[in-house]
């Protein structure tokens, strides 16, 4: 009987270890089916969703400033072929090599989606993604035409969020930073 039970026991750790594994993985997983391609693929949050196709904003940007031109310019495409990730998911994505579309916001297909696992700071209800997209579907949020998450805090103390952002298609570096608070209850889902 003490051998039964020492079978068990390790079944059951196994499992619980397998199942918390697999739980990981679906965060960093690759969302599409496809190898991997070598170059670094393009990054950044997902901000707004249409059907099938994901706005992706990378929060780096690049400074025109010095050559006359607008100062900031933040990297933004719709990714056609996109229907897992969600608001607010930091992801990585290479395309299939098709051309892209040069109108900003730029278009192409994706084939590789990699998400990255959401921060989840202690004592907290909602993760960073959820907070981000609690913070672009608030009134404040949702009037900025293109989104670019530039910093997520979470005060552990007052159980807020902080979410600032600014809008991708004003490109002075005086443009105001928006603040969103974002109150630490329950995820909120997409909107369709």
């Amino acid at each position: 009987m003490s051998h039964l039970h020492r079978v068990l026991i390790s079944l059951s750790i196994l499992i619980v270890c397998l199942t918390g594994c697999s739980r990981h993985i679906d965060c960093n997983s690759v969302q599409t089916q496809a190898n991997t391609p070598s170059e670094d693929g393009f990054t950044g949050y997902v901000v707004a969703r249409d059907g099938n196709s994901i706005l992706v904003v990378d929060p780096a940007y690049e400074d025109f400033g010095a050559n006359k031109g607008e100062s900031r310019y933040y990297p933004a495409k719709w990714f056609s072929n996109a229907p897992n990730p969600q608001i607010g998911s930091y992801v990585e994505i290479w395309t299939d090599g098709s051309p892209e579309n040069q109108p900003y916001p730029g278009q192409a297909r994706a084939e590789t989606i990699a998400v990255s696992c959401p921060a989840n700071p202690d004592g907290a209800h909602m993760s960073e993604e959820d907070a981000i997209r609690a913070g672009l579907y608030s009134s404040d949020g949702e009037q900025v035409r293109i989104p670019v998450i530039e910093n997520v805090d979470f005060d552990k103390h007052i159980g807020t969020w902080t979410i600032r952002m600014r809008d991708a298609m004003s490109t002075t570096d005086t443009q105001d930073q928006i603040e969103v608070k974002v109150e630490d209850i329950e995820p909120v889902s997409e909107q369709e």
